[in-house]
């Protein structure tokens, strides 16, 4: 508790703390430029960060969770414990406006944000939009560093497609549920009845303040190993790189060469999107024979 002599200057210093909180949390200072500033929120102003709760008083999370965010595979993977629990569809970053490969940490999540115009040419002449049915944010948000947000979505075919604007967008019942299991995790507000209120309050802003910021990894993958099949994925932001990729994952498999057959091959099929090979396949491919069709697969919920 702050002690002073003058009341006053308590007063005045508390009008400029509140007012500096609520600024920061209206215009999303540190966004990421022309880009993920489009679900800046206006109403009720963040509680302190986790990073205010000394390890003391901080509690233990009921379970230990962190994502992992493969790019090209439009892909959420959620760990519980170090080990593989859920994997979702999300939509990324548009190539124009690419969402940033970096590690990031989920610090609070609103649920019925306000969506307001960020100042990009993409979002001229668009209104704010509060909570509710309409908003682009859909009915929760995520918050990390620099104006990235995991949010839902009021348009739900943009999902496993390259079309935001660097935020990762959600299904409505996909990003609830995980919000929620983080929510569960990592905060004191564990009450089963505050998903009926927010629910019945749709028009009103609920922040929640993490007492531990989640760790988020954001990476870009083209090709990755699954059981013992290879997924390889569209390089949407075009960043090449397939054949060094390649040759990593076929290290143990001397008898696959990555050869110019092999990539022309996986180009042409990977257009259509990802592309699911067994190692046979491939082999078949890099001598220029003929294999059967290889699986276009997609991302789906593991339990």
């Amino acid at each position: 508790m702050l002690k002073t002599g003058s009341k006053g200057r308590v007063w005045a210093r508390g009008i400029v703390i509140l007012a500096c909180g609520w600024v920061a949390g209206v215009f999303g200072f540190n966004a990421a430029p022309g880009a993920a500033r489009a679900d800046m929120v206006a109403g009720p102003a963040p509680e302190s960060l986790s990073s205010d709760l000394s390890p003391e008083s901080r509690p233990t999370p009921l379970e230990q969770l962190s994502l992992k965010i493969n790019l090209p595979a439009t892909r959420l993977d959620l760990y519980v414990n170090g080990r593989l629990d859920r994997s979702y569809s999300v939509a990324i970053g548009m190539p124009r406006y690419p969402t940033p490969i970096r590690d990031y940490n989920i610090s609070h999540i609103v649920w019925n944000p306000w969506w307001i115009p960020p100042d990009s040419d993409w979002a001229e002449g668009a209104e704010k939009t509060p909570p509710g049915p309409g908003n682009p944010l859909g009915a929760v948000k995520m918050l990390m560093e620099d104006g990235i947000r995991i949010h839902g979505t009021n348009a739900p075919r943009s999902i496993g497609r390259a079309a935001s604007h660097a935020c990762l967008r959600m299904k409505a019942d996909d990003v609830k549920e995980l919000a929620w299991r983080i929510q569960l995790a990592y905060s004191e507000k564990r009450d089963p009845e505050l998903l009926d209120k927010y629910q019945r309050n749709r028009r009103s802003s609920f922040w929640v303040t993490l007492f531990e910021e989640v760790p988020v990894s954001v990476e870009y993958r083209q090709v990755e190993r699954q059981g013992d099949k290879f997924l390889i994925h569209p390089d949407r932001y075009g960043r090449g790189g397939l054949e060094a990729e390649l040759e990593a994952a076929l290290a143990p498999h001397p008898q696959v060469t990555v050869s110019k057959d092999l990539i022309k091959k996986l180009r042409k099929l990977r257009a259509k999107g990802t592309v699911e090979a067994s190692l046979e396949e491939l082999t078949q491919w890099s001598l220029g024979e003929p294999a059967s069709p290889a699986t276009e697969t997609m991302p789906t919920k593991r339990s």
